[in-house]
């Protein structure tokens, strides 16, 4: 039986041959890699500083991508699992007195065990789409009124300050990367990683599960899928990956508080996503940090500023780019005259452009 359910699992993750496509695009993102690797030796050190952090939320931004993306599971309160993981380490390493890497394994751990604990009650349920995303940002308000009156533990208001950053000690073996340069450039190699995760899981036969669970959730049922087990896996894996961004966001900024649970933060993770097209990973990364360095430079006239602009760009990105800017240049490519001609029938009696997909989500 063990045996049996190893070989269905390296059968599920097995990664199958590589596209020219696929190279091309690996070679230009470890280029631009390569080139980001450089800004600490040719950019001020607040521009730096301020990258770093947007690598951060890009992180973050991929977590999404693989749950709303990938699976078609639109939350609202996914901001959860970054505060839960950036306080686990702030707590582990500032009041147990723990190593940076067992904060992190805290910290990922408990953002990961919530949302297989929510998973378990909500999905197996039966509860999805917009009761869903309502039931998230429930647990969104819950878990800021938890940081904000446990003072003891979390700080209140204050939230937690001191926080020590990144230092890798095992087995005696140690590694300061508290440094601007330092933790910039572990943040590099942390996106690189979780990318190159993400990028490699969605290629394997268990993405197409999950491809197909969010195209239509009815029909992969019938296909034999469990297709809540599927869904509570793959939440469990983006919790994890949100919570691994709020741990490397706590070392860097040094300082956690209330506000990482804010339905600002799980708005606007929603926008990078929704304009770097869904399940396009590289333009959820790209657009995440290219509004997060908008938010900072704004930020610096003027505070109350940035609701505002974000509230336009959904009104936009809803109204004129509903599939994101990759959605947007295909619609005006040179093969859209032809995608747009009128569908041809494919059942006799059928009328042209009565959908089958009773079932699917969007």
């Amino acid at each position: 039986m063990k045996n049996h359910l190893l070989v269905s699992l390296k059968a599920l993750l097995a990664q199958p041959r590589m596209q020219k496509r696929e190279w091309l695009a690996l070679a230009l993102c470890v280029l631009a890699f390569a080139g980001l690797a450089l800004v600490p030796w040719v950019a001020s050190p607040y521009a730096s500083v301020a990258l770093r952090d947007a690598l951060v939320l890009a992180i973050f931004a991929l977590s999404y991508d693989l749950l709303w993306g990938k699976a078609m599971m639109l939350t609202l309160g996914h901001a959860v699992f970054f505060g839960v993981g950036a306080y686990g380490v702030a707590i582990a390493t500032t009041q147990l007195q723990w190593s940076w890497i067992e904060g992190m394994l805290l910290g990922v751990g408990s953002s990961a065990a919530l949302a297989a604990l929510l998973g378990c009650f909500l999905l197996y349920a039966g509860v999805r789409l917009h009761f869903f995303a309502i039931i998230t940002m429930a647990v969104l308000v819950i878990a800021r009124q938890v940081a904000t009156s446990w003072q003891s533990v979390t700080g209140g208001d204050v939230g937690i300050l001191g926080v020590p950053g990144l230092r890798l000690d095992v087995a005696g073996w140690q590694l300061d990367l508290s440094s601007d340069r330092a933790s910039y450039l572990a943040v590099l190699c942390a996106l690189a990683l979780s990318l190159l995760f993400v990028w490699g899981l969605v290629r394997t036969r268990y993405g197409l599960v999950l491809a197909a669970i969010g195209m239509n959730e009815f029909r992969a049922k019938h296909c034999g899928f469990d297709t809540s087990r599927h869904l509570v896996v793959v939440s469990t894996l983006s919790a994890a990956l949100a919570g691994f961004a709020g741990c490397l966001y706590a070392a860097s900024a040094g300082v956690v508080a209330p506000d990482l649970f804010s339905v600002l933060l799980s708005t606007e993770v929603i926008l990078w996503v929704a304009v770097g097209g869904r399940g396009s990973l590289l333009g959820a990364v790209v657009a995440a940090v290219f509004f997060t360095r908008l938010q900072q430079e704004v930020s610096t006239y003027s505070t109350e500023l940035w609701p505002l602009i974000l509230g336009a760009l959904f009104l936009v990105c809803v109204l004129f780019m509903p599939r994101g800017i990759p959605g947007l240049l295909r619609r005006r490519g040179p093969g859209h005259a032809s995608s747009a001609a009128p569908a041809k029938q494919s059942r006799p009696g059928r009328p042209a452009g009565v959908s089958t997909n009773a079932g699917s989500r969007t």
